[in-house]
């Protein structure tokens, strides 16, 4: 178990304070107009720059349409990230215009908050293009399009998503790598005649299993990363089981990079830790206490919420007995205090603000539990039956809201 820092224990002194004053403040904001953050442009001291922080924000992914700036700023973050997937766009070209994900994503800047957009390449079930190939051509002109579009929304651009996630096994090779160089170099030409803004590359997805660090062309574009100049740092995905995982992949990618380079960590939770728990029995005075089967297991509960969402009151009941979430409750904190700011080179990392699920889906034991991450539990729990509004996972959002006031 991860030992925590001697100072620890002021922050979770102040965790309950925040959670005291967040109920007052929680239940009077949503009947009042949004406060968003003041922006500090034109503010910032000489020589400094946006990547010289070290906080966390809020991962939408694909799901830009669902930004809510009253439900952002109710969580104190500054940051907000998410990706556009670059073919939805190249083979339906209105939807540049017109998709509600475009047009929320470009409502963040003027509000008040930084953005990361990572660019995403799905080559899944794709052939990369050959290079100097028309195709690639054409690949890299329609890039400078999306780019048009939504330069003036972005404080800092990341060139990938999950390359190989996103890639099939036989494709990860040659071309693959110059796909990924040159997309990389088009980014870098639109940034020198527009606004310049710092571009990072990734992200580099479980990078604590040899199976990823012995691939020749991740060790090829991390090289390329830390000996191009222009390139700010790398992006991370760490979906981990425990603490010695984590802090294995960024001992991995830290020690990759130059001494002036920075890591974003866009996509990190304890996902595999949760999905080893699937199989587990209910707690038994849960089950007792809301009339359930005690035969019944953690995935066939969720099962049940998901399909008929629960108050609140019996969702946290349900994971605060949970020993495998209850101990696990500070993830936020901790991880921000004891592992990401031990390392100069960490950046940002931004963390699910809502849960994603498909309506009318079986959840089962062999699911991928990333509906226990979010911020928010939009799909799992009701709404807030005076306010109609989603309501807050158990515990995450007070330490989200500790590590703002930490980082500011």
């Amino acid at each position: 178990m991860l030992k925590l820092k001697a100072n620890y224990f002021k922050y979770y002194f102040l965790l309950t304070l925040f959670t005291l004053l967040s109920v007052a403040s929680c239940s009077s904001s949503n009947n009042e107009d949004p406060i968003v953050p003041e922006t500090e442009e034109g503010n910032e001291e000489e020589g400094s720059s946006i990547i010289d922080v070290q906080t966390i924000g809020l991962n939408f992914n694909e799901q830009l349409q669902f930004v809510d700036l009253q439900q952002i700023s109710a969580t104190n973050t500054d940051w907000v990230r998410g990706f556009v997937e670059f073919f939805q766009f190249y083979e339906n070209r209105s939807l540049l215009n017109s998709d509600e994900r475009i047009t929320k994503f470009l409502s963040l800047k003027p509000s008040g908050y930084k953005t990361v957009l990572s660019l995403k390449f799905p080559f899944k079930g794709k052939d990369y293009p050959v290079s100097n190939s028309q195709e690639l051509n054409d690949y890299l002109n329609y890039l400078d399009v999306i780019l048009d579009r939504l330069w003036v929304g972005i404080d800092v651009i990341i060139v990938g998503n999950e390359p190989f996630i996103e890639t099939d096994e036989e494709d990860f090779g040659d071309d693959m790598y110059n796909f990924y160089v040159k997309a990389s170099e088009r980014v870098k030409a639109y940034s020198d005649a527009h606004t310049e803004k710092p571009i990072f590359f990734g992200a580099f997805d479980n990078m604590y299993q040899d199976r990823r660090r012995n691939l020749p062309v991740l060790n090829g574009l991390l090289d390329y990363s830390k000996n191009t100049p222009w390139i700010a740092g790398v992006d991370m995905h760490i979906h981990h089981n425990n603490y010695n995982e984590m802090i294995s992949a960024l001992d991995f990618v830290n020690a990759r990079l130059r001494a002036n380079q920075k890591i974003i960590i866009s996509e990190y939770s304890l996902m595999k830790h949760w999905r080893d728990n699937l199989n587990g029995l209910i707690p038994s005075e849960f089950a007792s206490q809301y009339s359930y089967p005690s035969s019944w297991r953690n995935y066939q509960y969720i099962d049940a919420a998901l399909k008929s969402p629960k108050a609140r009151t019996e969702w946290v009941d349900f994971l605060s007995k949970s020993d495998w979430f209850e101990s696990k409750k500070h993830y936020l904190l901790e991880t921000y205090q004891d592992v990401f700011t031990t390392y100069d080179k960490f950046f940002l990392a931004t963390y699910a603000f809502r849960q994603a699920y498909p309506f009318n889906t079986d959840f089962n034991s062999n699911t991928d539990p990333w509906v226990l991450n979010g911020i928010y539990v939009n799909r799992s729990v009701e709404p807030d039956s005076n306010t109609g509004q989603f309501q807050f996972n158990y515990t995450f959002i007070d330490d989200f809201r500790i590590v703002q006031d930490i980082s500011n």
